[in-house]
């Protein structure tokens, strides 16, 4: 163990200086603030003053977001010296703070050009600053010292900077100082005064230059041990102003009016509060040198003690600056790699207060990591998936176990809804959960993809099934059609036999009628099995419909009232005419049995669409740029959703034994996909189910 002579000379000329500077600091700006002691209570406005606080009843004020014990920001309440000295200019003036809070500093200056801050309360006078901005007086002062690291060689002043890596927040005087004293140096720039002193106290940088009370408070508030004040610079003391945007005059001579009502006493009692150096109003400087005199002596007992124990002080501050430089390049490693992962980390409280997220956020939640700091229930929709995913999340803050992953639909910002899976672990601290970390993958896309694989399945399934029952029915049609041609062949040979007061002539003939009936039948399975194809022709289809309602209300009960809307002009169809009729007619023939015994109303509808426009998922077949779309609407029960899919199935039918066979709607599905159309059917709000056709327009006309 060593004793330093030099650092300790050092010392013994650097403390009284630096105590006397702050001495002399405070009583010239005590005096030139308000020579008188007794001054206080409320301000004498002018009539202009008082017109502006009318028009501005609360004053927009923000500062510096960072710039302890001056003007910071913690848990976003605003403190420091300048936030004492506001708060009582606005209670003698009379007026209410509107605190911006958290502004970077640029934002800050440019907020106030564009006219949303009225007032910055802690703020540096420049020569640009003066183009936009009028000043106050003066209301801090303290002089501005070389902060250097405890083990660096004693500095005589700012010639020692020459070519020393200095750390410094950008857009402050300093650089301009040292370069119009011919100092060359390396700048660190850093984003505020603690991070300036963490770069030296940690070797990034040789030393800084800052003023003395906002080092003073970050060293013993940041436990920055291996730090020093190494002596005062040349440079005028740090003065700090409030300042207001030009053409706010009477808020300014609001301010110059009331800072000289605060009485020294209370500006002791502000700086005492946020200074380590404490220091009184009216002291004698023959009683300073005194105090000087006895604490030089009582720190030279001190310094005798600490020597001795500082070089095993100093190892394990090289030890711990060691270990945090290392968990500082881990916790950047780890930060590299879930800040630009294609998933979302994040935590949150047990009572659900998200407190870290990533930077994915934007993408799923849409909105700013910052942004996302509230209840994580605030992004979960009601979508009824979600029920597993909330009983998962209570389970385990409830138990403290490692639950399965499930999924959840969120909700971002913008309305944008998402599907994640997610992965969570509970944190558990003396056998209770402390907190909840996850992840969250977007699995949008996925689960579209897996709903769009199962369509095409289903669809897959459905052709495969129309078109095996499609080749049985044509087979059964071609073989019943041979029987039914003997039966009809031998009928009408019979009626040449007989003469026509014959009583059996009456009987054939209904063998033949029937032969007759089958032979439609066996048409229709035909159509069906597309073993026949119809002949097509341009059609006007609105006066198909027309004849095809006439001839409907004359067949249909009188329980049905039947609703035509048709919405000109409509355009022509390359159809055949019988088949689009029997559509019409096995789908009304349909919507009035759903509407038996009571009745109600049948609605049929004609008019043209554009396919694109429209939110149908037959259409991804469906290639025409125009359609013609026919709607038949009932008011009966419904569909049961289960059978849904079902419906167009061949045979498939809800009624009773005898009352159908199930091939009306089949047929007519086939007819319309026969016609490069599409069929669907939904059910209607208030009850009933509404079918559409849609059928790819022509441009030709019936006559063509």
């Amino acid at each position: 163990m060593t004793f330093n002579v030099r650092h300790f000379f050092t010392g013994c000329i650097l403390v009284p200086t630096l105590l006397m500077g702050l001495w002399f600091t405070n009583a010239a700006y005590s005096h030139a603030q308000n020579p008188a002691d007794n001054a206080t209570g409320s301000i004498q406005l002018t009539s202009a003053e008082k017109t502006w606080l009318d028009r501005h009843p609360a004053v927009t004020i923000a500062g510096p977001r960072s710039f302890p014990p001056f003007h910071y920001y913690e848990k976003g309440k605003l403190k420091g010296l300048s936030a004492d000295y506001i708060t009582q200019i606005a209670a003698k003036s009379g007026f209410k703070l509107h605190i911006l809070t958290n502004l970077p500093w640029p934002q800050v200056l440019e907020s106030v050009q564009q006219g949303e801050i009225d007032l910055i309360t802690c703020i540096a006078k420049t020569a640009d600053r003066e183009t936009y901005l009028d000043f106050s007086v003066p209301y801090l002062a303290f002089p501005l010292v070389i902060i250097t690291r405890d083990n660096s060689p004693v500095m005589n002043g700012i010639k020692d900077l020459q070519g020393k890596t200095l750390a410094m927040v950008p857009k402050t005087l300093v650089p301009e100082w040292l370069s119009r004293d011919g100092i060359e140096f390396s700048p660190l720039y850093v984003e505020s005064p603690l991070h300036v002193l963490e770069a030296v106290s940690f070797s990034r940088a040789d030393a800084a230059i800052d003023n003395l009370a906002t080092a003073n408070y970050l060293i013993h508030q940041n436990g920055l041990a291996n730090l020093k004040i190494a002596v005062p610079t040349p440079y005028d003391k740090y003065r700090l102003y409030m300042a207001v945007p030009k053409g706010h005059q009477p808020l300014l001579s609001i301010i110059n009016k009331a800072l000289p009502t605060i009485t020294p006493r209370q500006t002791n009692e502000v700086r005492n509060q946020w200074l380590s150096v404490k220091y009184d109003y009216g002291v004698n400087p023959k009683d300073v040198f005194r105090y000087i005199v006895l604490i030089l002596l009582f720190a030279l007992g001190v310094i005798f003690v600490v020597l001795f124990r500082s070089h095993r002080l100093a190892k394990e501050t090289r030890e711990r600056i060691a270990t945090e430089k290392a968990l500082r390049r881990s916790e950047g490693k780890l930060r590299n790699i879930l800040e630009n992962s294609t998933n979302m980390y994040y935590a949150h409280t047990p009572d659900h207060e998200i407190t870290y997220i990533t930077p994915r956020c934007r993408q799923i939640l849409q909105c700013e990591p910052e942004e996302a700091m509230k209840s994580w229930i605030d992004f979960v929709t009601d979508n009824p998936i979600n029920r597993k995913g909330l009983e998962y999340k209570a389970k385990a803050i409830k138990t403290g176990q490692r639950q399965p992953p499930y999924e959840l639909e969120l909700k971002g910002t913008k309305g944008r809804k998402v599907i994640v899976e997610i992965r969570e672990h509970p944190v558990v601290r003396n056998g209770r959960t402390v907190t909840i970390v996850g992840s969250a993958t977007d699995i949008t896309e996925q689960k579209k993809a897996e709903k769009d694989r199962e369509a095409l399945q289903r669809q897959l399934i459905q052709a495969r099934k129309m078109e095996s029952i499609g080749t049985l029915a044509g087979g059964i049609a071609h073989n019943f059609n041979n029987i039914l041609g003997i039966i009809l062949g031998n009928a009408q040979l019979a009626l040449l036999d007989l003469s026509e007061d014959n009583p059996a002539c009456s009987r054939v003939n209904e063998i033949q009628t029937a032969c007759l009936r089958a032979k439609d039948v066996v048409l229709q399975l035909l159509n069906f099995s597309r073993q026949t194809e119809q002949e097509k022709q341009p059609l006007n289809p609105a006066k198909l419909v027309t004849d095809t309602v006439r001839l409907l209300r004359a067949s249909l009960p009188s329980s049905i009232e039947i609703l035509y809307q048709n919405n000109p002009p409509i355009q022509t169809i390359h159809a055949n005419p019988t088949q689009i009729q029997q559509v019409i007619i096995n789908l009304c023939n349909n919507a009035t049995q759903a509407m038996a015994p009571d009745g109600g109303t049948l609605t049929i509808g004609l008019d043209m669409v554009a396919p694109h426009d429209l939110k149908m998922p037959e259409l991804k077949g469906f290639s025409a740029a125009e359609a013609v779309r026919l709607t038949i609407a009932d008011t009966g029960t419904g569909i049961d959703p289960a059978i849904q899919d079902r419906i167009f199935d061949p045979y498939f039918t809800t009624k009773e034994f005898g009352k159908g066979v199930g091939m009306g709607l089949a047929i007519a599905h086939g007819i319309v996909h026969n016609h490069g159309g599409i069929i669907s059917v939904k059910n209607k709000m208030g009850g009933g189910a509404v079918f559409t056709v849609l059928l790819p327009a022509s441009q030709n006309s019936p006559d063509s």
